[in-house]
């Protein structure tokens, strides 16, 4: 039933960890025989992928930035995300109040654990400010694939006092000669459905892209601080995925929430020509001490056409 006592281990963990939860957090127990790592590279199919906590990795990749540092294809030399950042970080927790610390969870550490050889865990204990804990779990599946889980735990009702909590996950892309993300969707008044290709022209200008469904009118105050998370365009998406292109690849966010998604960009996010292709979670009244997650798939490939990666959002969905 197990393939080593290493998997007997963490078969054990994880049965911990469940019970854990149970007490309101998600992972309150270090898990038995998975050390902390600052770094871990993983290979698998056609994907080569390096995952980070938010330290220093020398010489380039700056502080706070979290999640994939460097990710490669087969058929591409250079990693698509910008060398100092990093692709799918996690960036922002608010509920429309200026934020009292801007990148709270770049901030405050994270730990990153290896799971199996092609999974790794990347979590966070409740935060000073939000009080939000959360525990990311990546998974490279072949050839092109990495399969995201994201649970969260909201440990502090009073700042969460407006209704709802929202998440804002930032991928730096390095010098694409595209800058566009590409969508699904309709244009406000207009009926029907389309591929969207948008563009904003300046950073926190029609940033934000909102479902069709999406009728949430989220508190914002005047001075809230994170401008690409409240500034809609006229676009609505109809089905949670976008993509944006790389040379001659492709990279993919699938999405699948009962919750709310948005998708947001900026054109200089990460410095000049370096676009920010980002998303939201958002859950409307929020209860604390209950757990809530969302899955994602990313895909990096070569690019066929539109049809292709629709097609890859509908078989993954199912």
């Amino acid at each position: 039933m197990y393939k080593n006592l290493k998997h007997l281990i963490f078969v054990v963990t994880v049965l911990l960890l469940a019970i854990s939860c149970s007490g309101k957090k998600l992972m309150s127990l270090e898990p038995i025989g998975f050390g902390k790592v600052k770094t871990v590279t993983i290979e698998k199919g056609d994907l080569k992928a390096v995952f980070i906590d938010n330290t220093e990795l020398s010489p380039v990749h700056r502080a706070g930035y979290n999640g994939i540092a460097e990710l490669y294809h087969a058929m591409q030399d250079s990693t698509v995300f910008v060398p100092a950042y990093a692709g799918f970080n996690l960036e922002h927790v608010f509920s429309g109040d200026s934020l009292v610390q801007f990148f709270e969870p770049r901030i405050n550490p994270m730990t990153l654990y290896r799971k199996e050889e092609n999974e790794v865990l990347l979590y966070q204990k409740a935060t000073p400010i939000s009080g939000a804990e959360s525990l990311t779990e990546f998974k490279l599946v072949e050839p092109c694939y990495i399969d995201i889980t994201f649970r969260c735990i909201l440990h502090d009702k009073q700042y969460f006092r407006h209704g709802y909590a929202g998440f804002f996950w930032a991928s730096y892309i390095n010098k694409p000669p595209d800058r566009n993300i590409y969508f699904r969707g309709i244009i406000e008044g207009q009926p029907s459905e389309t591929w969207i290709s948008a563009f904003s022209e300046k950073h926190g200008t029609k940033s934000t892209h909102r479902g069709i469904h999406d009728v949430y009118d989220f508190f914002f105050a005047p001075n809230f601080k994170a401008s690409l998370a409240n500034n809609y365009s006229d676009y609505r998406y109809s089905k949670p995925f976008y993509y944006g292109r790389f040379h001659n690849m492709v990279l993919a966010f699938l999405l699948k929430s009962t919750e709310i998604i948005r998708l947001t960009q900026s054109p200089t996010g990460g410095g000049n020509n370096n676009p920010a292709w980002d998303f939201q979670y958002i859950i409307p009244n929020p209860k604390t001490e209950k757990e809530y997650s969302f899955r994602a798939r990313l895909i990096y490939k070569p690019f066929t056409d539109n049809q292709d990666i629709l097609g890859e959002y509908e078989k993954w969905a199912k």
